[in-house]
């Protein structure tokens, strides 16, 4: 099954992707590989098992000079004495004797009398074997050669494929230009295009769980696996941003599981062996300790490994979850800040600039009673957290002050929250019976929902969607396997007095719909998946209901549903513009009603998503 997807921006991720990153461990190896000049691994071996020989021959000197022998015993009495030169002559009577053992019989005679003269004994040996030596070429000399040589048969290689290279050497054994084209045939399979839209899928089949990260080119409507990462645990949920943990700009993937660690993916990394970083979790820094120091990987390390893991299996990272992550959202403002939510009851905000310390974890939050199904930071007030959870409550926490907390009600089990892009004071709630709730949060307090619709009575809401790109475009998902698109404006692009309005139901046949998003760089192209192995994706420029009810309304034409560069340019500079206005903006709710004081504001938020789509 697909429990979750999550779409990369365009313009995020390396269209030349590497095929490995060094761990931490690694990078300390190639470090003391440097300062001792070693060449391979075998030299690091020989490293540390010098270092420890020394470390062994210097506690035996100190306990030998503690334990000295005595010399009080005669000299012939002194076993653990003895003379080297005793021990040549022992190994020369030693050899002796063997040759004895094994020479001819006519020689034994000769062998017996010059047994007294050591030297002359070891010369007539040697003279021997050169006497049996010379006598073995003269046998070898007398059998004719029979061997023959097979030329190389040019017509037998043409037919197989194979061309002559040189005189009589085939032409795979010239594997020079074959490597560099190969080399360079792989490079141009996994370069990424410009157009190329990805998507990261949270897959588990049988007992096998990864991330797949999928490529779906627009243009010839191909949609195939770019590469794959091995998780160790089932996961739950998917949060994309772009800072490391060392603080530069990247390509990242969080990653919530049954686990109660959070992984965090470079997914410009194609044979990524371990995450970049994890917060919270087990801690494992002493196995860590271990796997730095004792490369020699003998039995002996094996087993301390195994019983430091199985030791620390209880043992947590300083403000971890005690859970499964069940819920993440990556601050787009703030954007080293990560939220989670966990089946502990907990919200938690994480620092990953900080991961590789005790501080990953800035805050705590206990406001709610049950599992924390969502957690969504609003997409321009960095510090405005909505959370959603199976005490069938909805809050809204400012992370400035964690004890300001507003809450509402909900019919059943929150299931997801989303935030309105072209209204960004409207907060709308998904519930497990199937109801759709939206709230003006400038108006939290009052209780009274903006509007309330039974999306589904049969198999409930699993998760929604807005477009961002064109206003009132409203997407959900349910098990029954089906997304419905929603309008929640009137003919006159104003806010709806009444109920959105379902505008049509779609059976994306993957079977149960668990997860639905929008491609955020793109007008027209929705991905969901659930309990089926593979992604749908609709792409709804060429669908005549959908242009005939959304078409017009944001001006952006159907043919060019993916973002120019000079467009994605123009993007980027409106939102580091708007990251100025939100640093230096007054307390959420004035920024909020600033934002939707008029309707002039509103039609210049269209026309900029009109300039972008062209």
């Amino acid at each position: 099954m697909i429990s979750a997807i999550e779409w990369v921006p365009i313009g995020v991720a390396d269209p030349s992707p590497k095929k490995y990153e060094f761990s931490p461990a690694e990078l300390e190896l190639i470090q003391m590989m440097e300062e001792h000049n070693m060449s391979d691994l075998h030299d690091v071996q020989a490293h540390l098992s010098k270092e420890k020989a020394e470390g062994e021959k210097t506690s035996e000197q100190k306990q030998s000079k503690k334990a000295t022998p005595s010399h009080d015993l005669p000299a012939d009495l002194r076993m653990d004495e003895y003379s080297s030169e005793e021990d040549d002559d022992e190994a020369v009577q030693g050899t002796k004797i063997g040759r004895l053992l094994v020479e001819d019989n006519n020689d034994d005679s000769e062998m017996e009398e010059e047994m007294d003269d050591g030297k002359e004994k070891d010369t007539m040996a040697k003279d021997s074997d050169d006497d049996d030596e010379s006598d073995d070429d003269d046998d070898l000399a007398d059998v004719p050669d029979t061997r023959e040589y097979t030329p190389v048969d040019l017509e037998g290689l043409k037919a197989i494929g194979l061309s002559q290279i040189g005189t009589n050497a085939p032409a795979y054994m010239d594997g020079d230009e074959d490597d560099e084209d190969e080399n360079d045939s792989d490079a141009e399979d996994v370069r990424l295009q410009p157009n190329d839209a990805i998507v990261v899928v949270a897959k588990t089949e049988d007992d096998f769980a990864a991330l797949e990260i999928h490529v779906y080119e627009p243009e010839t409507g191909n949609l195939f696996v770019h590469h794959d990462i091995p998780l160790p645990a089932f996961p739950l949920s998917l949060a994309h941003g772009d800072i490391s943990p060392n603080g530069a700009a990247g390509n990242f993937c969080a990653v919530g599981t049954f686990t109660p660690g959070i992984e965090i993916w470079n997914l410009d990394v194609l044979n990524a062996l371990e995450p970049s970083c994890i917060l919270g979790g087990e801690d494992t820094s002493m196995a860590d300790e271990i796997m730095r120091h004792n490369i020699m990987n003998s039995s002996a390390s094996k087993m301390q490994k195994q019983k430091m893991s199985s030791s620390s299996g209880s043992s947590l990272k300083p403000g971890s979850h005690t859970d499964a992550v069940m819920s993440l959202s990556w601050n787009k403002v703030h954007r080293q800040v990560i939220a989670s939510g966990s089946a502990d009851c907990t919200v938690k905000l994480w620092d990953v600039t900080q991961a590789n310390s005790n501080q990953a974890n800035a805050t705590t939050m206990k406001h709610h009673k049950g599992k924390v199904q969502s957690v969504l930071w609003h997409p321009q007030e960095g510090t405005l957290l909505a959370t959603g959870s199976y005490d069938r409550t909805v809050a809204l926490v400012d992370a400035r002050n964690s004890d300001n907390v507003k809450r509402v009600k909900l019919p059943a089990d929150c299931e997801a929250l989303a935030w309105d892009p072209f209204n960004p004071q409207f907060l709308t709630a998904a519930s497990e019976d199937g109801t759709v709730t939206c709230w003006d949060v400038r108006k939290f307090s009052d209780k009274t929902p903006l509007w309330s619709i039974v999306a589904n009575e049969y198999g409930g809401v699993s998760d929604l969607s807005y477009n961002h790109h064109v206003p009132g475009m409203l997407a959900t998902c349910s098990v029954d396997k089906t997304v419905t698109l929603w309008d929640t404006y009137d003919a006159e692009q104003k806010l709806s007095n009444g109920p959105p309005k379902a505008k049509m139901n779609k059976d994306m046949r993957v079977g149960k719909l668990y997860t639905v998003n929008f491609y955020p760089s793109s007008p027209w192209l929705l991905g969901c998946a659930g309990g089926a192995k593979e992604i749908a994706l609709w792409d709804m420029s060429h669908d005549d209901n959908v242009q005939r009810c959304f078409g017009g309304r944001s001006g952006i034409s159907a043919k060019n549903n993916v973002l120019s560069e000079h467009a994605a340019g123009e993007k980027q500079e409106a939102f580091d513009a708007m990251m100025t206005q939100t640093a230096s903006s007054q307390p959420t709710k004035e920024a909020n009603a600033e934002k939707s004081s008029t309707k002039s504001k509103k039609k210049n938020k269209n026309k900029k998503v009109h300039k972008a789509g062209r």
